[in-house]
């Protein structure tokens, strides 16, 4: 079972010297792999993950520098799209059957239900024996990303943070308040932004974020779970996996809800929120448009990029009593890159996966570049990687804040047809969203968000008993309790203990 992430640096330190042994021998081995015509084998790879995106990020240099070690051999070529475009572009190209040689996981996807539908193929016998061992413990769980014994995708990332509060602290400063203390409680937030917002005069405001986003990467929607984990971790997030039954119309959730409703009437949010995207919701952030942005982890690096000059903090989320929030994880989860099932060129698929997309170097630019913590613990604890004094902070909330969640996977692996019934546990095709549901609250189009919660909740409880139902008639072993864990503690890591004990 899974141990906790931030405990085996030893162990960490152990795979690093494993992993420059293996890599060398790797190499040398999977290099020898060429286009059996003598051809140069073109890959093309699709993702809509930041690293991708221009010249300069860590995963266009990283394939730059392959192109030019497997000169004649192999070239890759990436491409990066923003998540609309991208997801658009993926099922295009499933319905021409024409897709990437590699290709990352769309929004609200999964890879169980791109490896039952034939599009994908295992990474086994592509990759060496000994790849595997470069990641950190619990990185290939079978219903998740190994499927029926085959490996499908890696963890591409280590723990991601989801929620962060930034804060502006030039805008602080100039509107009297101290630069070094962003809010710790609700009330705290709420007062702050009003001062901004005041003393802003029509021209800074207390809060932005990216309400013009849609789904799951809505501001609206991480705003609001963001402030749920401080009041109620289990319920924040649509689903209790305590007690294996949605849970969108929380108390949490709605009081989160309704500080949002708060700002807006108070007239703290800056007003072009609603249709800024997350990126040009970071650039307002970062030129002292407005004091506070809550956000993932992402957003740090973004603003780096894009408002250089920036000076700000990082902090937890504030919460109702000012107690430390919550957030969970798990070590693995059912998205990521994938290997198309209809690639021409598989060998070459491999060896750049080994030697380039995966290697260490890579993930050391990538942790350089503060995108978000890697794979392999002992690069993430090497501090002469830390790309700015901010990301120390990073690293901090990272270790106090996450915590390892139940995953029905682990409990039941036969949960992943269920999963695949359903698309994904969120059940994206349930119309209304959950973001649907707060834009139409928070533009005054409807009233009552918690009768509209209450019947999103029964839609998606009874899409999961429903899909459950089919698998069992279908022979599968599956049950409503493989989704429910009692003696889960949002404050505790889940550990292998914790699994046992429930049997």
């Amino acid at each position: 079972m899974k141990k906790n992430y931030w405990k085996s640096a030893v162990a960490g330190t152990i795979g690093a010297a494993l992993l420059v042994t293996a890599g060398c021998s790797d190499t040398s081995d999977l290099g020898s792999q060429t286009a059996g015509d003598g051809k140069e084998a073109v890959l093309t790879v699709w993702g809509l993950s930041d690293f991708l995106k221009g010249e300069e990020s860590p995963g266009q240099q990283m394939v730059n520098e392959f192109n030019e070690k497997y000169k004649g051999q192999i070239r890759v070529e990436a491409r990066y799209m923003p998540a609309a475009e991208y997801n658009t572009a993926i099922q295009a190209a499933i319905a021409s059957n024409d897709l990437p040689d590699i290709y990352q996981t769309p929004s609200s996807s999964d890879i169980r239900t791109f490896v039952a539908n034939g599009h994908v193929l295992p990474f086994d016998g592509l990759v060496s024996d000994s790849w595997k061992s470069r990641f950190f413990e619990g990185s290939f769980v079978e219903g998740v990303n190994v499927i029926d014994g085959k490996t499908y995708s890696w963890p591409l990332t280590g723990p991601q943070l989801g929620s962060i509060l930034y804060y502006n602290k030039d805008v602080l400063k100039q509107t009297g308040l101290d630069p070094e203390k962003p809010p710790k409680t609700w009330d705290e937030l709420i007062e702050m932004a009003r001062t901004v917002t005041a003393k802003g005069k029509g021209d800074v405001f207390g809060v932005v974020f990216g309400g013009g986003e849609s789904g799951g990467n809505s501001g609206v929607v991480n705003f609001v779970n963001a402030l749920a984990a401080g009041a109620s971790p289990e319920a924040a997030g649509g689903f209790n996996y305590k007690t294996g039954k949605y849970a969108y119309d929380s108390k949490a959730t709605l009081d989160s809800f309704n500080l949002l409703l708060n700002l807006k009437q108070d007239g703290s949010i800056l007003p072009s929120s609603f249709t800024l995207k997350g990126a040009e919701a970071g650039i307002m952030f970062g030129q002292g448009k407005a004091a506070f942005l809550i956000d993932g982890r992402a957003r740090m690096w973004i603003v780096k990029r894009d408002t250089p000059d920036a000076k700000f903090g990082l902090a937890q989320v504030p919460t109702p009593d000012g107690s430390k929030p919550t957030y969970y994880y798990v070590p693995v989860n059912p998205s990521g890159y994938m290997i198309s099932s209809k690639t021409k060129h598989p060998k070459e698929v491999g060896i750049f996966l080994e030697n380039g997309f995966t290697a260490p170097i890579f993930y050391e630019r990538y942790l350089k570049s503060g995108v978000a913590l890697t794979p392999i613990e002992s690069i993430n604890n090497n501090k002469s990687l830390y790309p700015y004094p901010e990301f120390n902070t990073f690293m901090q909330l990272h270790k106090d804040l996450l915590r390892v969640r139940p995953d029905y996977a682990v409990k039941n692996a036969q949960t992943a047809k269920v999963v695949v019934e359903l698309g994904t546990l969120d059940q994206p095709k349930v119309k209304p969203g959950f973001n649907d549901i707060l834009q139409s609250v928070l533009s005054g189009t409807q009233k009552d968000a918690a009768g509209l919660l209450k019947a999103y909740n029964d839609k998606l409880n009874k899409g999961l008993e429903e899909a459950i139902n089919k698998v069992k008639a279908s022979g599968g072993n599956v049950s409503p309790d493989d989704f429910k864990f009692p003696n889960w503690d949002p404050k505790k890591d889940y550990t292998g203990d914790d699994y046992k004990a429930l049997k």
